[in-house]
């Protein structure tokens, strides 16, 4: 088996529910992956800048963040996408209309969130999004807007992704991370599709490539690579479309697996 890239998901995956990992370890696995020509890719619906945070002393990481909106490195962005207008106020009129739903637009200079907002979204919401504007109204803002990352009753999250669903229509994909976090994306945009503009980039086959996941949003890019690992911790969909399996997240099992396949 040739592995020429590495693609992990973050919350529930890579970090542990202290949102942590083992450097020393990984440290390890990032100077093999060096020495072999192995990419590794922090592919997340996390803003860009986070991710960039959480890989500050990896200078080569690659990023697919945003849920695949957004593709760079910590050097440069490589690609996004982002809605049309007409797209962006429909959103944004659907979204303001509804009961216990709180919003985070994502754009392609920052992240905003509504004064109205309450405080304890607002504090979660800084530590996901470091790069983030207090605004009235979301149609003010003049910015290239990737995604909405909404929050809901946890136990509503599916009721919400169907409604959100079919009341914007096919343009959009409503995908979750689970606890009541729902994503509204472009419909073509995932992180398959990010990982599908690096494959040509650097010019590495899907086969080539090893992804780690656990929940509903990384589902497309387990579907794409050759070697999917699916976290103990994951949701039943996604044990059930990996091809292999590994420890859960607070037991470091992205390392524990790479350890296993690269030998270390």
């Amino acid at each position: 088996m040739t592995i020429k890239l590495v693609a992990t998901d973050m919350d529930g995956t890579f970090l542990t529910d202290e949102k942590t990992f083992d450097k020393p370890r990984f440290q390890k696995i990032y100077d093999y992956m060096l020495q072999n020509n192995i990419q590794f890719v922090s592919a997340s619906g996390n803003q860009y800048d986070q991710l960039r945070n959480f890989f500050k002393d990896f200078p080569e990481t690659l990023f697919v963040a945003e849920n695949g909106a957004l593709v760079g490195s910590h050097n440069e962005v490589f690609r996004s996408d982002i809605f049309s207008n007409d797209l962006k106020m429909r959103v944004i009129d659907l979204l303001n209309s509804l009961d216990d739903i709180q919003v985070i637009m994502c754009g392609e200079k920052s992240a905003y969130i509504l004064n109205s907002s309450t405080p304890e979204f607002i504090k979660t919401s800084t530590f996901y999004f470091p790069t983030i504007k207090m605004v009235d109204d979301f149609k003010t803002v003049d910015d290239g807007v990737l995604k909405f990352s909404c929050n809901c009753p946890d136990d509503e999250t599916e009721l919400y992704m169907q409604k959100l669903a079919d009341l914007i229509g096919p343009e959009v994909a409503i995908p979750t991370s689970g606890h009541g976090d729902i994503d509204v994306v472009r419909a073509d945009v995932n992180k398959a599709y990010g990982l599908e503009y690096l494959a040509n980039k650097l010019n590495i086959k899907p086969e080539e490539m090893c992804a780690f996941g656990d929940g509903g949003n990384d589902l497309e890019m387990l579907r794409y690579v050759g070697h999917s690992v699916a976290m103990e911790n994951g949701s039943p969909i996604v044990l059930e479309t990996a091809k292999y399996q590994t420890i859960n997240n607070n037991q470091q099992g992205v390392i524990a697996h790479l350890e296993e396949i690269f030998g270390i």
